[in-house]
């Protein structure tokens, strides 16, 4: 049995109201990055914890403690989420300092593929800034409702 664990992206879990949806159901039917176990190992979801925040002037150091919650608990791997693996300016931060601290942890960088990596990159980016309509979250950006601000919105 696979036991895994998923590091997500603070800001689109708490500021941003993002439920998993497509991390969690890409390991329930073995698509994205979950297709590469075997077919028999049973995947066992051991835990989720997001990142801590981006780590500005305290640095990517503390990252490990966050891992360590769950590498309690003896997982075999750590997925990161998409989010914070297409988005994240500090990811590849976070896996060096991962892969210093836990040598022997199998780390997958993302849990599922995205359909439009640069519309969700521009619904991130109106999420966090909220400058066409307030306030659209997640799930607005997941069933294609989302609002996006464009240039020729301030010139009205």
């Amino acid at each position: 049995m696979a036991k895994i664990g998923i590091l997500g992206c603070e800001a689109t879990t708490r500021d941003m109201n993002c439920v998993m949806v497509g991390c969690l159901g890409n390991l329930r039917g073995r698509q994205g990055s979950f297709e590469e176990y075997e077919e028999a190992e049973p995947l066992d979801l051991i835990g989720i914890i997001h990142c801590g925040g981006c780590p500005t002037a305290v640095g990517s150091e503390r990252i490990w403690q966050k891992v360590q919650a769950l590498v309690d608990y003896s997982i075999d791997a750590l997925h990161f989420t998409s989010c914070l693996t297409h988005f994240c300016p500090f990811k590849d931060e976070f896996l060096e300092t991962i892969r210093k601290e836990y040598p022997e942890l199998k780390v997958v960088e993302g849990t599922h593929p995205f359909h439009d990596l640069e519309a969700t990159r521009a619904g991130l980016k109106e999420l966090a800034s909220q400058k066409a309509v307030t306030p659209q979250r997640m799930n607005d950006l997941v069933f294609k409702r989302i609002k996006i601000h464009t240039e020729d919105d301030e010139d009205s």
